[in-house]
């Protein structure tokens, strides 16, 4: 009894921040008049004479009468004292907090697809996703204080590390974050994991002996700075749904309480949602609202965006919000004001091993491997991903990298694209749900002589259609993506529909009763509905369906016209084109939605023919790539999409896409590229692309050279300085002898043709394009910006990652080293090829020839003039790109000298060193200071001008900095 006693003080003590002072002073009153105050006080580190709750004085009758309802002091004798009684509503809402944050702890900790090893033995347990998780980056970085005041007194840059996602919730202003991803990005899945490590640190604190220090929990999540608080996750999704909420005149914060009161009492623990709103309202939880992106419906979407808002004025804690990167972009409405866009990166190749390590040793400790096995497989699969272009492009989405190992481990095979991987990871949980331990095969439950595998996968495919279409983003009434029993019904009856209704019923309650166990794609999510365990599987299934239809054609046609079908009709030609050797669907598709006219549907035609690759529809049918075929009829449209086209009809996003797509048709794959193979479509606004190739003797090649692509600067006086000092003046400048310069940064399908003349294993020191230092610092040895760099430098250090690497986009990664010998190399070719006169080199410009060609020769701040930039002008914070755009995306942005880009996009290398504007140097050492543009696509308006301008050391590289040239004559030194 005294050890049960003490356990419920030190639990009461514990959680006396997270409950707040009144419910903890009701505990002891409890405690006192259950076991006697002399004990409960014996406990307590100071025995404290607490203010008197509500109530303590109930009654007090002395010898001179009786005092009713007062706070009093009794002094002297008094016969008789009335107490209140313990509240018991306290001790339960105390005991229902404990409740749910155990559920949400455990909930929040189990893999979502662990179900696929259901013919494991009983003993072994679920898998745990705080074991294999890997901690998330957004696209920002920051470098740390204390190193960037060392490294500036030591006259070097800091090295930056990226931003965790934890940390960006930090930083974000008000710390309302709007963290963004592509589909399977980990959004979701962090949201999990803060519950988990915050409900574990909560329960830490209440009962230290069964779930350990609070700071071990703490310390689960780096960078994390706000200690404990109440983790309380929504599902917009459910928010959505809530009965009556399109017809409300406004959205507010009373629906987001009504459902979090909802929600707990469904986990048996109802007063703990009032502890959980009071947590809120005093700052002390931090409030999840995931999935922005699945709530549509023109009437419930505003009303779950009002009462977003209206809960960040409410609640003063921490609001974190997930949201899909397209949606955000292609709905304003999303774009929820007071909350700072983060988006999540790709994996970086470390964090792919570290993943696939994790999960093997998990594997193990569960009991699913022998220890020899796992180490095995984890040397497999680590060096499959390394090796394997495909692959290594696949990993790097943390949802497709967690399919990737469950294939792997339970097929022992990894397949080499998008589509046929989701595929896969379909068929093995199916096989796994059909095959439930002691429970004989669910298709020989049914009876069904001809009933197949695949018949499943049908099924499967039809539900997962059906909840895409409930989705429907111009629906009226908006209904979120979950199916209830009674529609899973309907669809499983339709299935058997041969059958009389007696039989259908009985089989469709069969197939209903294993759904009900899940099968790790269909997950009950309540009494009465069930959702798909990810939004990309339903979207796969979705297409899967769709491309068995008769009327399959029309059907995607209507569907293209809503980018919320996007992706289930991407996945669906992916699958018809590698698993199923289609082709003439794909292509009849891309023709109708070309000539639908309308830029989204043109965009995706284009995106679809990436798929099916210029090779297949040569193969298929020759006149498709001719003059006038659809596969040139495709790159013009794109073309004029992405270089003339202007919002609302074709606004940054979809310029963006096109322009990806765009590359891809006119490029092909990088590694093709930089193996030394000519381009299948060349874009002509990018004469340097062909470079080294029979195409550079036509006639028109050398137009588009010195006719298009350089810009030619007169020489002259015009203004220089950095506009963003509001303390200091811009100040005459002269550029002293006529250069010409790129009307574009360089693209990574430029710098192709320099990775193949270096030969096959990238760079090669030996050649002679490379300056001393840029020699010594490819080799062994070398500086090393981050620490994480490989031992010699063969590549760009983002040329494999997808985000990075579309041929249309600016090369990013290389270091002052590489740009300038990429111009070295391209001078001497153009002097050996002829184009390019004998005294005139290729060069990088120096700072005062970068600012004339941005700024012209008046004072304008901006590239266009002096009106504040927009999303038709530059690529910056505002456009939430969040990433390099193709070239020619933002053509009103153009400067008076033709040359675009000039501010937002990338960084850009100059030849200059710093405070030495004029001049240039052939050469830089390593500890020299070299000037470069500075403003990015992740810039605010603030940043955006023609003098922005900082240094950094040549051997430094960011994802966000890249370079381009002039044609000069020999700088003078």
């Amino acid at each position: 009894m005294a050890n049960d006693l003490a356990t419920q003080v030190q639990s009461l003590q514990s959680l006396r921040a997270t409950l707040g002072e009144a419910l903890y002073l009701q505990g002891l009153t409890r405690l006192r008049e259950q076991f006697g105050a002399e004990r409960v006080n014996a406990l307590l580190d100071h025995p404290p004479t607490p203010p008197r709750p509500d109530g303590i004085a109930v009654t007090i009758t002395t010898e001179r009468g009786t005092i009713k309802d007062a706070p009093v002091n009794v002094v002297g004798h008094a016969e008789h004292v009335t107490l209140a009684a313990p509240d018991p509503a306290a001790a339960r809402r105390v005991s229902d907090l404990l409740a749910y944050l155990l559920q949400i702890h455990h909930h929040c900790n189990a893999l979502p697809l662990d179900k696929i090893d259901k013919l494991d033995a009983g003993h072994k347990r679920a898998m745990e996703l705080a074991r294999v998780y890997i901690a998330l980056d957004t696209t920002a970085s920051v470098a740390e204080p204390a190193q960037a005041e060392a490294a500036r007194t030591a006259g070097r840059d800091a090295e930056a590390r990226p931003l965790s996602a934890v940390a960006a919730l930090a930083r974000a202003p008000a710390r309302r974050m709007m963290l963004l991803g592509v589909p399977g990005s980990g959004k979701s899945t962090l949201v999990s994991y803060l519950t988990y490590c915050l409900a574990g640190a909560a329960l830490a604190e209440a009962q230290p002996a069964r779930f350990g220090a609070v700071h071990d929990w703490l310390g689960m999540l780096p960078d994390w700075p706000h200690g404990i608080l109440l983790p309380v996750p929504v599902i917009l999704r459910d928010l959505a749904a809530l009965p009556g909420l399109g017809a409300l005149p406004r959205g507010t914060v009373a629906q987001i309480i009504d459902l979090i009161a909802t929600r707990t009492n469904e986990q048996g623990c109802p007063h703990a949602a009032e502890v959980l709103l009071a947590a809120l309202r005093e700052g002390r939880a931090l409030l999840l609202l995931d999935g922005l992106d699945e709530v549509v419906g023109e009437t419930v979407l505003p009303r779950v965006v009002e009462a977003i808002n209206d809960a960040a004025k409410t609640f003063p804690g921490p609001i974190l919000v997930t949201c899909r990167v397209l949606d955000y972009q292609e709905e304003t409405l999303r774009q929820v004001p007071g909350f700072a866009p983060f988006t999540l990166a790709d994996l970086r190749p470390e964090q792919i091993a570290q993943f696939i390590a994790a999960w093997y040793a998990e594997l193990a400790a569960s009991g699913r491997r022998s220890m020899s096995d796992a180490t095995a497989a984890t040397r497999e699969m680590q060096g499959a991903v390394q090796s394997r272009d495909e692959l290594r492009a696949l990993a790097q989405t943390p949802l497709l990298l967690t399919l990737m190992a469950q294939v792997h481990a339970f097929r022992g095979t990894l397949p080499d694209a998008r589509a046929r991987l989701y595929f896969e990871c379909i068929e093995l949980l199916l096989l796994r749900w059909r095959q439930a331990r002691d429970e004989s095969d669910l298709i020989s439950r049914l009876g069904l002589s001809r009933f197949r595998d695949g018949d499943l996968l049908t099924l499967m495919a039809r539900l997962g259609y059906t909840a895409h279409t409930r989705a429907e983003r111009d629906g009226a009434k908006g209904d979120a993506a979950d199916l209830s029993e009674g529609m899973v019904l309907e669809v499983l009856s339709a299935t058997f529909a041969t059958y009389d209704e007696r039989r259908r019923s009985e089989l469709a309650g069969i197939v209903l009763q294993a759904l009900e166990r899940g099968n790790g794609l269909l997950l009950k999510r309540g009494p009465t509905t069930y959702t798909f365990a990810h939004r990309t599987f339903q979207e796969f299934l979705a297409g899967y369906h769709l491309k068995g239809q008769r009327d399959v054609l029309p059907l995607c046609c209507t569907h293209a016209r809503q980018i919320h079908w996007h992706e289930a009709l991407l996945l669906m030609v992916g699958y018809q084109v590698l698993g199923e050797q289609e082709r003439e669907k794909p292509l009849q598709l891309a023709a109708k939605l070309l000539a639908s006219g309308s830029p989204l549907e043109q965009t995706l035609a284009g995106e679809v023919l990436t798929l099916v690759g210029k090779e297949r529809a040569q193969s298929y049918d020759a006149t498709l790539v001719a003059a006038n075929g659809l596969w040139p009829q495709t790159i013009r449209t794109l073309r004029a999409l992405q270089s003339q086209g202007c919002a609302p009809a074709v606004p940054a996003a979809m310029r963006h896409r096109a322009g990806l797509a765009l590359g891809r048709l006119c490029y092909g794959d990088l590694k093709d590229l930089a193996s030394g193979s000519a381009p299948p479509n060349p874009d002509p606004r990018l004469p340097l692309a062909v470079v080294g190739t029979p195409l550079t003797n036509a006639t028109n090649w050398r137009k588009a050279l010195e006719a298009y692509y350089w810009c030619p600067i007169a020489s002259g006086p015009f203004w220089s300085g950095d506009d963003r000092k509001q303390d200091k003046k811009l100040e005459p400048a002269t550029i002293h002898a006529p250069y010409h310069i790129a009307r574009y940064p360089i693209t990574n399908a430029d710098y192709a043709r320099f990775l193949a003349a270096n030969g096959p294993d990238g760079y090669d020191p030996d050649q002679p394009w490379w300056t001393a230092e840029g020699r010594t610092y490819l080799l062994p040895g070398g500086p090393r910006y981050g620490s994480d760099e490989p031992k010699q430098i063969r590549h760009p250090r983002f040329w494999s990652v997808v985000r990075y690497n579309n041929p249309m986009q600016p090369v990013v990664g290389v270091s002052w080293y590489e740009a300038a010998a990429y111009c070295r190399w391209l001078t001497l070719v153009g002097h050996e090829q002829g184009w390019l006169a004998a005294d005139q080199i290729i060069r990088l410009p120096t700072w005062y020839e970068w600012e004339r060609a941005a700024r012209h020769t008046d004072q304008r701040r901006y590239p266009w003039g002096d009106t504040p930039p927009d999303g038709e002008r530059a690529n910056y914070q505002a456009t939430q790109l969040n990433a390099p755009a193709p070239i020619g995306c933002f053509p009103l942005g153009a400067a008076a000298s033709q040359a675009q880009d000039m501010v937002g996009n990338i960084f850009e290398w100059t030849a200059s060193p710093w405070e030495q504007w004029g001049k240039g140097e052939k050469d830089f050492t390593p500890s020299q200071r070299v000037t470069l543009s500075y403003t990015y696509f992740g810039d605010s308006t603030d940043e955006l001008c023609c003098g922005a301008r900082d240094w950094f050391d040549p051997d430094l590289w960011y994802d966000d900095g890249g370079f381009r040239v002039v044609q000069s004559l020999a700088l003078i030194e």
